[in-house]
């Protein structure tokens, strides 16, 4: 009897230590393969993508910590102590094409400067035009040395003061010296120095353009500011001289664009103006205290022109209107975007795929007395025009039988609670209501915002200046200067015709 105890006994510890064993061993199998690297760092890759198709820069800080501390495993991302930035995006891109679901785009993907690059800064070249037609903007206390004081103290921040160069411009460009804003703005008068240098009867914007254009790099910014007015031989054909100017700011631009990749801004803004205003046929009359329309041009590399977009407070100057910014980019960017499923509906429709998070397909659909309308909810905030270009229904293109009725701000008090629980979670910045009629054969809705020259510029357009009273808002020949500048982009980039294309699978 005891020794089949002790027989059963050993048995049984024998037994007890081979399950002890497998389970040992199947822990840490397990635990090996939830602790792969290479499977920890694709999981993080796919979050992040799935959350908004995009790594943003604390998503992008995330994989390079994680890598970093992982070198070993990741030896092939490394350059040297620090990861390879473009191993890393393409790595990336290619995960997200291997788990691309239907419609999906790349993702948007952070791009980090290396330390060395982020640390110098631009130097930043400031021309200010100081013909005769300008010295009306500097007489007494404007709206012009407001503005002109504020972007300079912004500049001298952000950019420091030992890489800010201000000039004065007509035929030559003149170097001043500023060593307060305060002091230089107040200093600004039409008979004193420095404001009174070179050759001040008569300027023509084109060579002022071209000697801008000629002072730009890669490595710095130029600022330009200028009523922005042609001066014409006198000619009987105003429109035939104008299209002779343009095609000359055109040229100009094209040419700069051979030699490297670079955005425009054009800002119109306005202030009072005391003094003489000269029109196309080189007639004058006084104008006192009128508010008059001015122009602050900002060209530099495209790389330079957004970080200068994020820094600068532009729309806060004085005197602000509109902006228009011109850039060769060459890829559409997808937004983050999403159906709605209450806000502002009219008919009703359910989500495909029930198992998304965002809403890009919808189904079931039923019209309410002919119509079916639904909103999307859309991020914006990176689009580079003004609030007014982005809140313009006629911006947007829409397939025949579709109508974009609102674009509005997110706002708890527009969109349903329901909706502003689920937007609050996104990069959603605004939402766009469209609608449709039953007379249309159900189709997928394709949005795009369209890549034109804004509203703003042809309404601020001068035929005929010689009523200048009449039109004080409007500039000779604005029009044609744009064009001239956005057709030079349009030739570089002729298939870049919107800032974005979303679609929204519709079935029946």
């Amino acid at each position: 009897m005891a020794n089949n105890y002790n027989n059963n006994n050993n048995l049984w510890n024998a037994a007890k230590s081979m399950v002890l064993t497998i389970l040992f061993y199947t822990t840490l199998m397990l635990s090996s393969c939830s602790d792969d690297p290479a499977q920890v760092l694709d999981k993080k890759i796919n979050v992040a993508i799935r959350s908004g198709n995009n790594i943003d820069v604390k998503e992008w800080n995330d994989l390079t910590k994680y890598i970093t501390d992982n070198k070993a495993e990741f030896a092939d991302f490394m350059a040297g102590e620090t990861v390879s930035s473009k191993k890393l995006t393409d790595y990336i891109l290619a995960f997200s094409q291997g788990h691309r679901r239907g419609g999906q785009t790349d993702p948007e993907i952070f791009n980090p400067k290396t330390t060395t690059e982020s640390s110098i800064k631009p130097q930043v070249k400031f021309f200010i035009e100081n013909s005769g037609s300008m010295d009306g903007y500097i007489r007494n206390t404007t709206e012009f040395e407001a503005a002109l004081s504020d972007l300079l103290v912004q500049l001298q921040y952000h950019y420091d003061n030992k890489n800010l160069k201000v000039n004065f411009i007509n035929s030559k460009v003149y170097p001043s010296q500023m060593d307060e804003v305060q002091n230089f703005v107040e200093a600004l008068e039409p008979e004193k120095a420095p404001y009174k240098v070179g050759d001040r009867r008569m300027s023509k914007l084109n060579e002022i353009l071209k000697m801008i254009l000629d002072s730009t790099n890669q490595s710095n910014i130029s600022i330009l500011v200028s009523d922005c007015i042609y001066s014409l031989d006198k000619k009987n054909d105003t429109e035939g001289a104008l299209e002779f100017e343009k095609s000359l700011t055109k040229g100009a631009f094209l040419e700069k664009s051979k030699q490297f990749g670079f955005a425009t801004i054009v800002l119109k803004m306005k202030s009072k103006f005391t003094g003489n205003y000269w029109n196309k046929d080189n007639g004058s009359v006084y104008l006192n205290g009128a508010s008059r329309p001015y122009y602050i041009w900002i060209i530099g590399s495209n790389e330079h022109i957004n970080e200068f977009s994020k820094k600068i407070k532009t729309q806060s100057l004085k005197g602000f209107e509109y902006s228009y910014f011109l850039s060769n980019f060459t890829k559409e960017k997808q937004p983050y975007y999403s159906v709605l499923k209450e806000t502002n509906k009219v008919g009703s429709f359910k989500q495909t795929d029930r198992n998304e998070k965002d809403v890009k397909s919808i189904n079931d659909v039923e019209f309410d007395g002919g119509t079916l309308q639904f909103a999307i909810a859309i991020d914006l905030g990176n689009i580079p025009v003004d609030s007014s270009y982005l809140t313009n229904p006629k911006n947007y293109v829409v397939p025949d039988g579709f109508i974009v009725r609102s674009i509005q701000k997110i706002d708890r008090n527009k969109l349903s609670q329901r909706d502003m629980v689920t937007v609050e979670k996104t990069t959603a910045t605004h939402f766009v209501t469209v609608s449709t009629t039953s007379k249309f054969t159900t189709q997928d809705l394709k949005l795009e915002l369209s890549n034109k020259i804004p509203t703003w510029v042809e309404q601020s357009n001068s035929l005929d200046d010689r009523n200048v009273k009449d039109e004080l808002d409007k500039t000779f020949g604005l029009s044609y200067l744009v064009q001239g500048v956005s057709e030079a982009y349009a030739t570089q980039n002729p298939e870049q015709t919107s800032y974005f294309k979303i679609i929204i699978t519709i079935k029946k």
